[in-house]
């Protein structure tokens, strides 16, 4: 069976760049409207709840909850609605949430910088190592390296994210007191010099930043691994080897390159993933991101606020999918375009 990158290179030896493009931003276009219908109706099946815009429950008149309906447009049929919700979406209006009384691009854009920061640290930590143990543990295939890392592997990789937050939080933080348990920095202390703000900073970032490292780790090193064992058996391989060729000349020109064409498009993948995880690292952390952010709206069915936030986070999983299938070109020397 042939392997994605063995799929990825016959398509684009068929295709220009420009006609790839294309076709995958069709693809992306259209997966776009596909993704509104779904987050639309999931929105209208789950249990209604009205928001108040702020104003106690008690004072809410049948008037007032009337006019509320005409507002939001809830008194439309549901093909309407959806209609006027997507046209809002296409002029980049993500909606208004009434029961935090704030735009939700403005929501977004407060909490955006955080995740950001969150995940990039992440991702670069995990990529990093993964390739580097992958391709240790390949090369070493059947030493007790390989068989050490392939257990810890499937340890993180089968370990709930969540439970080993918190297992972080009662080792580092409440037996050890070495690291903060929650937040983003520590507001009540002065600090000496922006040198010191930093530092406390990169201590409340590195229990939830470890918490996604250790699962994303896990997960990119059995890939990484698995794909150098593949491409190692390659007859091209061992042509390079039999010229004479230094080991490690044939490990990372040859080799790593042909065999990181999955591990581009699983980072593409990774940003739902990682924002996947995320959402309940963030929760535990208490860490000011998108994901604490889309709880805290399910826990008070703010259905507007999800809707503008899940369609956000979907736009970024498609266009990075789109750069990672485009990264191929930079990772594979046998895809060229015209």
């Amino acid at each position: 069976m042939d392997s994605v990158g063995e799929k990825t290179t016959r398509v684009f030896a068929l295709m220009t760049m420009k006609e790839y493009v294309i076709k995958k931003l069709v693809i992306l276009i259209l997966s776009f409207f596909l993704i509104t219908i779904i987050i639309f109706a999931l929105a209208n099946l789950a249990p209604r709840h009205m928001p108040t815009g702020g104003i106690p429950r008690p004072l809410i008149t049948p008037e007032m909850k009337e006019e509320i309906r005409k507002e939001l447009g809830l008194d439309q049929p549901l093909h309407i609605q959806y209609l006027i919700w997507l046209d809002k979406l296409l002029h980049g209006n993500l909606g208004h949430s009434y029961v935090a009384s704030s735009s939700i691009a403005n929501m977004i854009k407060v909490r955006l910088l955080p995740t950001i920061e969150l995940m990039l640290t992440a991702e670069i930590i995990s990529i990093t190592t993964a390739i580097t143990l992958g391709v240790i543990a390949a090369v070493k295939h059947h030493s007790i390296y390989d068989s050490l890392a392939s257990l810890a592997a499937l340890v993180g990789y089968s370990t709930p994210d969540f439970w080993l937050g918190l297992m972080f939080i009662l080792v580092f933080a409440l037996t050890l007191g070495w690291l903060p348990s929650t937040g983003y920095a520590t507001h009540e202390l002065p600090f000496a010099s922006p040198l010191h703000a930093l530092f406390d900073h990169l201590k409340h970032l590195l229990l939830p930043a470890l918490t996604l490292v250790m699962v994303w780790t896990a997960y990119l090193f059995r890939m990484v691994r698995s794909s150098m064992l593949e491409v190692l058996t390659q007859d091209y391989i061992t042509t390079a080897r039999s010229k004479g060729l230094k080991e490690r000349v044939v490990i990372y020109k040859h080799a790593l390159r042909n065999a990181l064409l999955p591990v581009v498009t699983y980072v593409g993948y990774s940003i739902g993933f990682l924002l996947g995880g995320a959402a309940v690292v963030e929760s535990i952390f208490a860490w000011p991101g998108l994901g604490e952010l889309m709880v805290d709206r399910a826990l008070v069915r703010d259905y507007p606020a999800l809707m503008g936030l899940s369609i956000a986070i979907a736009i970024g999983v498609l266009l990075a999918n789109l750069a990672s299938d485009v990264a191929y070109a930079a990772v594979d020397p046998r895809i060229r375009y015209d």
